[in-house]
């Protein structure tokens, strides 16, 4: 297993530089099924977005080495941040002008950078929030949180609406 931060050939006082779209970069390039795998670290933002993962540093993405290609590692220590105020930023740059709001429109405007047609980001951003609002519940309720830590979370880290800030239309349902 190698951390994204060693895959981008950066140390740990240059980790700040680390980027989504220079790590996209090493996929197109190293990784196997470069395509499916773009989706997938995209589909990864937005779950970070929408449940307020700041902590997506360049330590927290890593791929399987099989000597000779690089694989996608399952997606580990997501960690909803609490916010002060509406405004958040993830660790990592989303596009490649340095953008880092937690914002989904951010995500919508680097789809590019992954390889995604404008039409195929916001499916990819309309499913993963529906899918966080049809299985919130489910979720808290697996995870034992109480009515008061599940007031805590939903709309404040998880779906807080500052996500939709600019968002084109309504908000995703």
């Amino acid at each position: 297993m190698v951390s994204a931060l060693t895959l981008l050939g950066l140390d740990e006082m240059m980790a700040r530089y680390a980027t989504y779209p220079d790590l996209a970069a090493t996929i197109r390039r190293r990784f196997t099924e470069p395509g499916g795998t773009l989706r997938e670290l995209f589909t990864r933002i937005v779950v970070n977005v929408c449940i307020g993962n700041t902590d997506d540093h360049a330590r927290n993405h890593a791929a399987f080495w099989d000597g000779r290609m690089l694989t996608l590692t399952p997606a580990y220590d997501l960690c909803p941040q609490v916010r002060s105020g509406q405004e958040a930023a993830q660790a990592l740059a989303i596009g490649r002008d340095g953008s880092r709001a937690s914002r989904l429109r951010v995500c919508l405007d680097a789809a590019a950078e992954y390889q995604l047609t404008n039409a195929q980001a916001k499916d990819v951003i309309e499913r993963v929030v529906g899918v966080i609002r049809e299985q919130w519940q489910d979720a808290a309720e697996a995870a034992r949180l109480t009515e008061v830590e599940r007031a805590q979370l939903w709309e404040r880290q998880i779906l807080n609406p500052f996500i939709f800030y600019d968002w084109p239309g309504s908000t995703p349902r």
